[in-house]
């Protein structure tokens, strides 16, 4: 799920359509070992609302191609996670599917209601594969930016916590340690949706991501 609100334009927009067309080989070349795993993905957009970027119906990896992605409007998260937790559910999920990867990328702070980011939140966690998802969330710029108390509540693995990127290299990294490591973890995690209700995501194991850089004294590198 990506922000595309206009404070994304210029060397933001352009990063993360970048970032993630590097990131598909990556993640193919990452499951070449795991031939038993067959990934589908879809890619939701969000600014004055949230709609499907790619899908709703899920695309093999293989087919999967990212649509330059532009940017307009504001910040629409809770309409994007409202948007997701209604594929989250057991009608639209295999029944036993490994855990999905969710991936929560935006620089600015929702712009709907506080009590419609909580409601969606609230939604998500509802979904047996909601809790089961493996969550991740990357914030663009500065820290003054965006909330990160608000992105923490989407956010599956506390260990990790949210993903700061101050700059185009850091943005980069990121995305691809969310693509690749998270797909690979969740294609070894134990979860099923049918599995007891207790459990959650947190039985799929992350390794860390890659260790902030720090922010580039060449203001052209920084977001």
């Amino acid at each position: 799920m990506t922000d595309y609100s206009g404070s994304m334009r210029g060397k933001k927009i352009a990063t993360l359509n970048q970032a993630i067309r590097e990131a598909l080989p990556e993640v193919k070349k990452a499951l070449n070992t795991h031939p038993q795993v067959d990934v589908k993905m879809r890619a939701i957009k969000f600014a004055d609302d949230a709609s499907w970027h790619v899908g709703p119906e899920p695309v093999s990896l293989e087919q999967f191609a990212w649509p330059e992605l532009s940017f307009d409007g504001i910040t629409a998260t809770a309409q994007a996670i409202n948007l997701l937790a209604g594929e989250l559910t057991l009608e639209n999920m295999p029944r036993r599917g490994l855990p999905p990867v969710c991936v929560l990328v935006s620089d600015g702070f929702c712009t709907d209601p506080e009590k419609e980011y909580l409601d969606a939140i609230a939604k998500l966690n509802s979904q047996p594969w909601g809790k089961k998802a493996v969550r991740l969330a990357i914030a663009i710029g500065e820290e003054s930016d965006y909330d990160e108390d608000q992105l923490l509540k989407f956010v599956s693995h506390p260990e990790i916590g949210v993903m700061k990127a101050h700059n185009p290299a850091e943005l980069l990294n990121y995305i691809k340690w969310a693509s690749v490591t998270a797909t690979v973890g969740a294609s070894l995690g134990k979860s099923k949706a049918d599995s007891p209700i207790g459990e959650t995501s947190n039985n799929v194991i992350l390794s860390p991501p890659p260790i902030e850089q720090p922010i580039l004294s060449d203001s052209n590198e920084v977001f």
